[in-house]
């Protein structure tokens, strides 16, 4: 039928963008409207490349190692931005951390390094681990806006208040790489280590970005 074709093009589209599209049933807010609109008739110069899809997971902690995992399995390549060179090059022969669930195999999809101009450059998507009272300065320290195409979003896997400002992870985030960006946060009651042994669990993702959430 031509509904049935209509929504087949419409799914090719966004898989060609190296993104993935669930139709809204509803839209709550002009807020939300405005900024999807904006991303699916934005100039082609200010998106980063469509394809293939490349993840830079920010920080190499228990939880950046899952979440690494998680997109490495669905054989997506994937960075791990880390500060130390040392344990990147030992993830990298290993395919272990040294420190954090050392007993667990990382896919050899995951490539660590510390080099911020390297991890981020061509990277379509970003995902920020970092500890939340360490994020500000992560950031800063790493010049990470400059790095960063100003069209690739950004998903906070970090949680907390920042105790010298009293501001969430948005906050922080958008100080730190502008406000133009699309942002997307997650949350949940779940555990590094099950998500890497693939027990069941379940999260929630939160954006004013239709498309990308």
């Amino acid at each position: 039928s031509s509904s049935s074709s209509s929504s087949s093009n419409r799914i090719d589209i966004y898989q060609k963008e190296g993104r993935r599209r669930t139709t809204p049933t509803s839209i709550s807010t002009s807020t939300s409207t405005s900024t999807s609109l904006q991303m699916v008739n934005g100039s082609k110069n200010d998106r980063p490349p469509p394809y293939p899809i490349r993840i830079t997971v920010m920080g190499g902690g228990n939880f950046g190692l899952a979440l690494a995992t998680v997109a490495a399995r669905k054989n997506i390549p994937t960075t791990l931005l880390l500060r130390d060179e040392e344990t990147a090059q030992i993830i990298n022969t290993t395919h272990r951390h040294p420190r954090y669930m050392t007993d667990i195999s990382l896919p050899t999809l995951i490539r660590a390094t510390s080099d911020a101009a390297l991890a981020l450059s061509d990277a379509t998507y970003v995902i920020h681990a970092v500890p939340c009272q360490y994020s500000r300065q992560f950031l800063m320290d790493e010049n990470v806006k400059d790095l960063i195409h100003p069209s690739v979003p950004v998903l906070s896997a970090s949680k907390g208040i920042e105790t010298t400002s009293l501001g969430f992870m948005a906050d922080i985030l958008r100080d730190c790489l502008g406000t133009d960006r699309s942002y997307a946060f997650l949350s949940g009651p779940s555990f590094a280590r099950e998500i890497c042994e693939n027990v069941a669990t379940a999260v929630v993702i939160a954006s004013e970005d239709l498309m990308l959430a």
